[in-house]
């Protein structure tokens, strides 16, 4: 079996490592251009890219503008690949493509579909405070992750984890996942699959830097959700002015306040953002809506990242604004 691999990210690359390492079939591999990247706008080429690149890989690598085009199409048919995996590579595939490998093609899904379909499908996850997620591998359709369910695992998560850490998580149950079908469909030459319940399907949305904005006037699980849902990107954020300028303070990990606790402190008459507690027993602790929140690692703009009792004694006073 000849089998072409599309992905992109991270998360593409972190699966694409071990199918290799397992010594799956992969004829070729499809991933976006080099494009410009950050506040330098520096051309970086993708994670699984530099993956490749660092290994040497005698893997053909490839880099359509457009996947779909019919020259790039002409291009792969040359290749006679039988099945097409596609792992968070960036771009809708067209019907000429998907009637290209003779077996279809599959994708790894990183959510329970139909739940949370889309590009965020993990952030959005963490940010709804899920406490359980998954992997769905999928056939792929011309609708937006609609196609015919194929295999499911379901993962717990934990309400301290960060999309980070349930992105990893992820990634290493789709490794297994995945292989485990491709080796199925390497040995029955044909995908057993059931379709997915269209009326229960949910969307998710792009991530952009300002849907990292922290707003303390909401209750502090939310508050708490944002702050995981956004690491380690783009890192959830908000303006604190110290010794009278004000910077940009990112909070990576937070904790919130136990009722049990919140006996200490006197919400009457605070507003939401006021710093409740600024000392080394208690941490630093904000009022949200009704209830507190502990930041327990921080990043001022400019400074390195660092737990709350370097905070406290690196900078005096501060105040949210």
């Amino acid at each position: 079996m000849s089998i072409v691999y599309f992905g992109s990210d991270i998360f593409a690359e972190r699966i694409l490592s071990h199918l290799l390492e397992k010594k799956l079939p992969i004829a070729a591999v499809v991933t976006a251009v080099d494009r410009p990247k950050g506040r330098s706008q520096r051309v970086s080429a993708t994670p699984v890219k530099e993956f490749l690149l660092a290994q040497n890989s005698q893997v053909q690598l490839l880099q359509p503008e457009k996947a779909s085009s019919p020259e790039f199409v002409a291009l792969l048919r040359q290749l006679k690949p039988e099945l097409i995996v596609v792992v968070s590579y960036g771009q809708l595939l067209k019907q000429n493509l998907l009637d290209l490998p003779s077996l279809g093609i599959i994708n790894v899904h990183p959510s329970l579909l139909p739940k949370y379909r889309g590009p965020s499908p993990i952030q959005s996850a963490v940010l709804a405070g899920e406490k359980e997620t998954g992997v769905t591998i999928m056939e792929i359709n011309l609708e937006l992750d609609a196609g015919d369910i194929i295999d499911v695992q379901k993962v717990s998560v934990d309400q301290e984890e960060t999309f980070g850490e349930v992105e990893t998580k992820l990634a290493q149950v789709s490794c297994h996942l995945l292989e485990k079908n491709l080796r199925k469909i390497l040995q029955e030459k044909k995908i057993q699959k059931t379709p997915q319940n269209h009326s229960q399907a949910t969307f998710t949305k792009k991530i952009f830097p300002e849907d990292a904005l922290i707003s303390f006037d909401q209750p502090a699980w939310k508050v708490h959700n944002l702050v995981r849902g956004m690491n380690p990107r783009p890192g959830a954020r908000c303006m604190i002015e110290i010794g009278g300028s004000k910077k940009v303070l990112k909070v990576l990990k937070s904790q919130v306040v136990a009722p049990e606790e919140e006996i200490q402190f006197d919400l009457a008459g605070l507003p939401s953002g006021e710093i409740v507690s600024y000392n080394k027993k208690e941490g630093v602790v904000v009022a949200c809506q009704k209830s507190y929140l502990r930041l327990l690692t921080l990043q001022l703009e400019g400074k390195r990242e660092m737990n709350f009792l370097d905070f406290i004694n690196g900078f005096s006073s501060p105040i949210f604004a």
